[in-house]
């Protein structure tokens, strides 16, 4: 298991973005059996060449890191919380919509034990893939692996495949506040500050929705702690990013279509 140390509270931010990488590249060579995370636009660890330099990490922003302005009335201040823990279950859509806006702004996105989220449907939704990180199963050092990515990226997903006990969440959810990134969870996570229930909706496309389809409506249930301590459900569509596509999106409620991260061509009779 690598142990990762612990960095300056002030450290550099670019600093902190590749030693970041750099723990994660010395992560997978102590577990040369697990399957190789795959970074987007970065060496592993048996190439020759340098890591990719990118530009150096920015401050976050005061309060939050902003969202595409039909999904901020799910979060308290329209934004994403830095040094927060945000919640997102049952749509996967939703959870690209969100990351979409920080990403295109510049923010260093890791995805880490979601293999289900498609690479294709990120771009789709708006994401900036020169910037985003993939690490699918991290396995046993999920721990070390995810404490390392939140010294150096701006929004760090944790997904299924990410084992993690409480003590562990715990740990995590004070290293998010310390260095001020975006910690968002695709399950519960007991003491989120915001949580995002996707329940369903309606589908909107050419011919009524009897043809190719391309938009959703989600009734999203968001609870919480402070602001979002009441309960208040809300309509949002989504996909967001770009011009509408013609066809449905990648993976709208995950729970839907398990295992079909990429099927983006849903036609309904």
């Amino acid at each position: 298991m690598t142990v990762v140390p612990e960095a300056p509270a002030r450290s550099d931010h670019a600093a902190r973005h590749a030693r970041a990488l750099a723990a994660l590249r010395s992560a997978e060579r102590a577990a040369p059996a697990r399957p190789r995370p795959t970074p987007v636009g970065v060496p592993g660890p048996g190439d020759d060449a340098p890591p990719a330099a990118g530009p150096p990490r920015t401050a976050p922003p005061r309060g939050g890191r902003a969202v595409h302005p039909d999904l901020a009335p799910l979060l308290p201040g329209g934004v994403l919380p830095t040094g927060g823990v945000l919640a997102v279950q049952g749509s996967t859509s939703l959870l690209l919509g969100l990351l979409a806006a920080p990403s295109r702004a510049g923010a260093w996105t890791v995805l880490v034990g979601a293999p289900a989220v498609g690479l294709l449907a990120a771009a789709d939704a708006g994401i900036d893939l020169a910037r985003t990180v993939v690490v699918p199963a991290p396995g046993p050092d999920a721990p070390a692996v995810l404490a390392a990515l939140l010294d150096g990226m701006d929004v760090v997903v944790v997904g299924p495949q990410a084992p993690l006990a409480d003590a562990d969440r715990r740990r995590l959810a004070a290293r998010a506040r310390q260095r001020e990134a975006v910690l968002v969870a695709t399950g519960r996570w007991a003491g989120a500050h915001v949580t995002l229930d996707a329940r369903g909706g309606t589908w909107t496309g050419v011919d009524a929705g009897a043809g190719w389809l391309h938009r959703r409506t989600l009734r999203v249930l968001r609870t919480g702690r402070g602001a979002s301590a009441r309960p208040v459900e809300i309509d949002v569509e989504v996909p967001l990013g770009g011009e509408p596509p013609l066809t449905a999106p990648a993976d709208t409620v995950a729970q839907d279509r398990p295992g079909r991260p990429d099927d983006r061509h849903l036609r309904v009779a």
